[in-house]
């Protein structure tokens, strides 16, 4: 009887654990990569910061191709391969599908990553016109960066660990295409931009 009564209290009590556990904030934000999501990063409104100190939303990037990813200016070591595979993307374009299409790398360091900071990576990097680097409040980026599917993490050194995931955005700011690594897909994601 001892038995039946701990077993019924074990699954009372497994039964409220889990309804009261709470619902991911970002589970409307998951979206299979490679997939067309149905949902709009274009949705956030909150305000972004650009190279030249200018203040934009994501939506203000709507009419192209955005092919987008995350990163911050003082890296060294995954930061620069990732601007030079999305430089690589954009020469290997089509002058109709260059022309309708934008760059943009979205840093998860806004303490360091102001203006002049991010100008002087674009600078570095040789990165064209068509490429604008963006910083923001704390939690903006955390929530693009969960939209995205980028997991990452400040060490106690002041550095980033994070991953490497390049998106391509409709130009009405739904995922198309994703690609996880440092070696981007350029067939793959060339074929989904239309002139």
């Amino acid at each position: 009887m001892k038995t039946v009564k701990n077993l019924a209290f074990g699954f009372l009590f497994l039964g409220v654990l889990f309804s009261c556990k709470e619902k991911d904030p970002h589970a409307h934000h998951k979206m299979d990569a490679g997939k067309a999501s149905g949902a709009s990063l274009y949705e956030f409104h909150d305000m972004l910061t650009d190279q030249d100190g200018k203040k934009m939303m994501l939506h203000q990037m709507e009419g192209k191709y955005i092919v987008l990813s995350m990163f911050y200016a003082t890296c060294t070591a995954i930061c620069p391969r990732i601007a030079a595979e999305m430089s690589r993307l954009e020469k290997g374009l089509s002058d109709a599908q260059r022309k309708n299409t934008r760059f943009a790398l979205i840093s998860f360091d806004p303490q360091r990553d102001n203006p002049a900071n991010l100008t002087k990576f674009k600078n570095k990097m040789k990165l064209s016109d068509a490429f604008t680097l963006l910083t923001g409040e704390e939690n903006t980026v955390r929530e693009i960066a969960a939209a995205l599917g980028v997991n990452y993490k400040k060490l106690d050194d002041g550095e980033y660990s994070h991953s490497s995931i390049f998106t391509l955005l409709s130009p009405t700011g739904e995922i198309i295409a994703q690609h996880t690594g440092l070696s981007m897909d350029i067939a793959a994601f060339r074929e989904k931009i239309r002139p």
